[in-house]
């Protein structure tokens, strides 16, 4: 019998190591798994949102054109430009386009960097290869390439360690003829979340380790009986930390009444103590996720204030953009029947600028957009380069174009002519219009505007002269 026998000493220490450990894998592996979720899923929706912002910016027939001939188009290069703008806009490690033929990654378009550019590094070539990739890796993005939807995945080269964001380009016959993807260094963020982990380990096995040691030494032979409806509500606290609900409110323990006065009554009080800690420390982990959110929601707002542009406050050239694929969109499923553009063309800006400087350049854009924007103030209008407006003429606006086109260019005769104003205050502009006709394109309609705006151009400057 006596070789039988558990001293209670050892048995609750022993109890008392699994416990500990048991914490240490739980909340460990809360914290593991809400950090990386929360970490991944950013970052999912940050490349996800570039790279649909990208596409719609290119014209993947052509691009599949210069691809399947190996000669750039004009298109080609406004691409790289834009890719050139916004991987340093958007912090990107890498931005490209690519394919995979013959075990080697084939370039299509790629992104040089700000600090690549400074030391003199040239664009990737179109069709140049790159044997920087291992095999396994290559696999992974000839997978991507053959999906209708966004692939992330982790992948290694020489140039290191990144998480990736791969979207099909897809042309209009549905061609899958390479990827767009977005690299984002991860290196950093994920030693910090191994950091964070390994604090929690040792922070809830530093805490067990002292309470075991406190509860040893003042362990007595009399304490049975309370210890045992400890050890019960322990495995109760087990059970709510294994439960399907992971609200940590639910992390509650329910310690037994005990008033022997001595050392099994402060272990209760203390275990008490230690689970709020360790409720309090993973509602910590849930904060910083919902703070990790806010700072998404952030950049998706930033990314709104570039349809906007910050001089004149009108609709800026990704805007008007958006807004021709939309009408174009309208126009082939009938929901649109009649309407127009007026180009509007900024004369004098040049010597405005050259004479007066650059602020009262500003200050002569700025004047003439708000007389635009109070003339059409029933249509959208935007900016689409240095000089040039553009508004999209519909419904109420588009019934009375010609006589708000009349009202708009005796308002500009008028400040013109006004030599009371200072200089950059007497606004001059030249206006086109164009009406869409059946079987005209969006693209079109524009053309004969601008085509319009630039005869009335020419017809101010022999009047001038």
């Amino acid at each position: 019998m006596a070789d039988k026998k558990k001293p209670i000493h050892r048995s609750l220490f022993i109890g008392c190591a699994a416990f500990i450990a048991f914490m240490c894998i739980l909340f460990s592996a809360q914290a593991y798994y809400t950090y990386s979720k929360t970490l991944y899923s950013r970052y999912d929706e940050k490349l996800g949102s570039i790279l649909n912002h990208i596409t719609k910016r290119i014209d993947l027939d052509d691009l599949y054109q210069c691809v399947i001939t190996g000669e750039k188009s004009e298109k080609y290069h406004q691409v790289q430009e834009t890719l050139n703008n916004l991987v340093d806009e958007f912090n990107l490690f890498y931005l490209y386009s690519a394919f995979v033929r013959d075990k080697l990654m084939v370039n299509i378009c790629s992104a040089t960097n700000e600090a690549e550019r400074a030391r003199g590094e040239q664009d990737m070539e179109l069709l140049e290869t790159s044997d920087a990739y291992p095999e396994e890796e290559l696999n992974k993005f000839s997978v991507a390439i053959a999906e209708d939807k966004i692939t992330f995945f982790e992948e290694t080269s020489e140039w290191g360690v990144a998480y990736t964001g791969c979207k099909p380009l897809i042309n209009s016959t549905g061609v899958h003829f390479g990827l767009l993807c977005a690299d984002i260094s991860i290196e950093a963020l994920r030693n910090t979340l191994h950091k964070s982990v390994l604090y929690s380990i040792l922070l809830t096995l530093g805490t067990g380790i002292l309470f075991a040691a406190i509860l040893i030494f003042w362990l007595h032979k009399n304490v049975t009986g309370p210890i045992i409806a400890l050890e019960k509500s322990v495995h109760k606290f087990a059970e709510k930390s294994r439960s399907k609900k992971k609200d940590p409110k639910h992390l509650v323990f329910d310690a037994p009444e005990i008033n022997t006065r001595n050392e099994v009554e402060f272990l209760s009080i203390a275990i008490t103590q230690m689970s709020k800690d360790m409720r309090n420390y993973v509602e910590d982990i849930l904060e910083a996720e919902e703070t990790a959110k806010s700072a998404q929601e952030e950049a998706a707002n930033m990314t709104i204030l570039a349809y906007k542009d910050a001089l004149t406050h009108v609709g800026s050239k990704i805007a008007y953009d958006d807004s021709v694929r939309t009408l174009e969109k309208d126009l082939k499923e009938n929901l649109v029947k009649e309407f127009g553009f007026a180009m509007i063309d900024l004369n004098n800006l040049k010597v405005i600028n050259d004479s007066y400087g650059h602020a009262n350049g500003n200050l002569y854009i700025a004047g003439a957009c708000h007389i635009v924007c109070t003339i059409f103030r029933h249509s959208p209008v935007f900016r689409i380069g240095g000089d040039e407006f553009i508004v999209i003429l519909k419904n109420d606006d588009y019934e009375h174009r010609h006589e708000l086109i009349e009202v708009a260019n005796q308002k500009f005769f008028e400040t013109e002519n006004d030599y009371s104003r200072e200089p950059w205050d007497r606004y001059s502009v030249a206006i086109g219009l164009a009406e869409y006709k059946s079987g005209d394109t969006v693209d079109s309609v524009s053309k004969r505007a601008d085509e319009d705006m630039y005869l009335n151009k020419q017809k101010m400057k022999k009047a001038r002269t």
